[in-house]
């Protein structure tokens, strides 16, 4: 089955950058084939066609999700007391690589330091960014 040709003046589903939604638009431009601009029927903006909402990328996910699953836990904790890690608190500052106990989360190990106040660390059930040197 062949795909449907796209043509000036059809309907189609696209994101809207002023309604933050993916609505019915109207094609307005259509360059080699691939629709380029949409004309939204329901705030009537225009703007370029995006067939999906910004962030939602498989690829995006797969990739972090990869990333994920390299570091996990289990060889992080190895050699190492989870007990002895210090009790998380906003207030301390922790170091890379270093084990430290969440109330919420449990035992985990800080894979990376974010920026000034957020650091990366690895629990049980993921990664989570966290912030620490708060005064």
């Amino acid at each position: 089955m062949a795909a449907t040709p796209h043509t000036v003046g059809k309907e189609v589903d696209s994101w809207c950058t002023k309604c933050k939604l993916i609505l019915a638009h109207t094609v307005e431009a259509v360059v080699n084939g691939r629709i380029t601009r949409v004309h939204c029927k329901t705030c009537g903006g225009q703007h370029a066609y995006r067939a999906k909402q910004p962030g939602t990328s498989t690829r995006a996910r797969t990739t972090r999700a990869a990333a994920a699953k390299t570091a996990d836990l289990p060889s992080l904790l190895r050699g190492r007391d989870p007990n002895n890690g210090r009790v998380y608190a906003t207030t301390e500052r922790y170091a890379e690589n270093e084990v430290l106990r969440h109330a919420t989360f449990g035992p985990g190990v800080v894979t990376q330091l974010k920026d000034v106040n957020k650091i990366e660390v690895m629990f049980q059930d993921g990664a989570k960014v966290l912030v620490h040197q708060r005064r």
